[in-house]
This record gives structure tokens, sequence and C-alpha cells, in this order.
């Protein structure tokens, strides 16, 4: 997988749990700001977007959980997209320790459009800044 997107984070003391790691529901966080921020790289406003009808929402997350992170950990999180079929988006993400390089959240995130509660194609302008990151060289 091919990650051109990177978002860096540092953890904050307030989203450790008991235990002095991330909780779980924190990952979460961390992808769906990850995400909006690669929307925006990619010239989408996800306001915008729902001013107009269309709505992004999540349909199915995976999350597979390898290393925690803790308090101080500055990390990266990495977004790579493709289409999948006529209405989804599949977002490839992962997290990376930043001072080791270690992988430590990897997910799937599928999104759909909605418009009105009702599913609906991606609309043109998202289709097209998606496929003009694509076909750029380069990591960011």
């Amino acid at each position: 997988m091919t990650y051109r997107f990177e978002l860096p984070i540092s953890v904050r003391d307030y989203e450790l749990d008991v235990q002095g790691v991330v909780n779980n529901a924190v990952y979460q966080n961390y992808f769906e700001h990850a995400r909006h921020e690669f929307l925006r790289f990619i010239g989408l406003n996800f306001v915008e977007l729902h001013n107009k009808g269309y709505d992004a929402v999540v349909h199915k997350i995976e999350i597979q959980y390898k290393k925690a992170l803790m308090a101080g950990d500055n990390f990266v999180v990495k977004v790579a997209v493709e289409q999948e079929g006529p209405l989804r988006f599949i977002f490839h993400q992962q997290i990376e320790r930043t001072s080791d390089k270690v992988v430590t959240t990897i997910a799937k995130v599928t999104t759909v459009f909605m418009n009105n509660g009702r599913p609906i194609r991606p609309p043109a302008e998202v289709l097209e800044a998606v496929q003009a990151h694509q076909n750029t060289a380069g990591e960011v």
C-alpha cells in the first residue's frame, strides 16, 4: 500500500486510559481527523460537501491494534484511498510511531456518500479530486 498523505499528531495526556496507553476509542478520532485533513489536502471541504447535500459517512471500520501508543508519543497517520464499486471509497490508514517507525495501528474504513439518508454515487468533484491525487507522483 502506498500512502501518499501523512498527518503528524502527538498523544495528549487526556487520551490515556488507566493503564497509561491511548484508549482504543481515541484511535477512531485520529483516523477521522486524518481523513478530513486528507480531503482538505486534495481540495475538498467536508462542511461544503454537506452544505451541497453530500454527506460522506462511515459504513464500516476495521481496526487492528498492534502496539500501544503512550504519553509523549509522536506519530503520523497515513492515508490512502481507493474507490470500490460505484458507491464506496475505502480508506486504508495506519498509525506509525515517529520515534521507531513501528506501525501501531491499521484501519480499513469503508465510506459512502449519502443524500437525505440514501446512498448516492460520489459527486463528480470528489471523483475528480481523488483521481487527481492518485495521479500525482511522489509521497506527501
